[in-house]
């Protein structure tokens, strides 16, 4: 284990001395955040008082309903996003045939690319929440509770990675080397319509909202806009029901996800090498 971390961390320095040589990719990074999350605030301004009924549960506040929702939102979906894009620059780039022949191999590479997107992206998060409060105003309540917002973060955004390995077994088991692969544009499509990141779940036809129950987002955004909005946490029990949802999606994407990212690496092995277009 040891030497395994070693081989990633070896890969988390590669992005660290990326970022330090050229710091404005890590400035454009958070302008573009800022652009993204900004767009949807200011429709947030335009239509807060149609949907203030619908969010009594967060205090009437769409506007902070919204931010919230976009920003982990945006920070999730380059998680999910990462195992495949990751695989896929590795081999058109012909890296990925060098990786797999080292002890670590190609998980030692994933790895090490996980851990530095989860530190890059948390401290966008931090910075474009500092920003979204002091800046644009948005109503954040005064006593949110720490520990329960970072473990729905970390939980969150494991199960995001989890799903994120069962996209990228794709490359090798449905030889999707191009364009995107299934998995993740699924995820992503379902999420932004199904899972309350843009609208309260309210406003679907009842028939289409156990759609969102299948989606580790909706739990997942809730249950951090009640922390985070409300002030609430685990002693209040939807917040700590959809702490436990949340953490049975993130055993089961993980678990899944490394079976068939394994599997896939095999694949590839036993046919022409993970380096090969079939």
């Amino acid at each position: 284990m040891r030497k395994f971390l070693k081989a990633s961390l070896s890969f988390y320095k590669l992005e660290f001395k990326a970022i330090k040589f050229y710091p404005s990719n890590f400035v454009l990074a958070i302008i573009k955040s800022f652009v993204g999350v900004g767009i949807w605030f200011f429709v947030s301004l335009f239509l807060k008082d149609y949907a203030k009924s619908s969010l009594t549960e967060y205090g009437g506040d769409f506007v902070a309903y919204m931010v919230i929702g976009v920003m982990f939102f945006q920070n999730a979906a380059s998680i999910l996003n990462l195992p495949y894009q990751s695989i896929n620059m590795a081999f058109w780039d012909k890296r990925l045939e060098v990786y797999n022949s080292s002890p670590y191999g190609i998980w030692a590479f994933i790895t090490g690319k996980f851990m530095w997107s989860f530190l890059y992206n948390f401290i966008v998060v931090v910075i474009m929440m500092i920003i979204a409060v002091l800046w644009l105003g948005v109503n954040l309540n005064d006593n949110i509770h720490v520990v329960p917002a970072l473990l729905y973060y970390l939980v969150f955004i494991f199960t995001c990675f989890g799903i994120g390995l069962i996209g990228a077994s794709t490359f090798f088991t449905l030889e999707v080397k191009q364009g995107r692969e299934p998995v993740t544009w699924l995820t992503n499509v379902l999420v932004r319509i199904f899972s309350g990141v843009y609208f309260p779940l309210a406003v679907l036809p009842e028939s289409l909202r156990y759609v969102s129950y299948i989606l580790p987002h909706t739990y997942a955004l809730k249950g951090i806009r009640l922390i985070m909005i409300s002030g609430l946490g685990f002693e209040n029990a939807i917040v700590l029901n959809n702490f436990l949802v949340v953490l049975l999606f993130c055993v089961v994407s993980m678990f899944a996800g490394i079976k068939l990212f394994n599997k896939a690496i095999i694949k590839a092995e036993q046919t022409n090498g993970v380096g090969m277009v079939v």
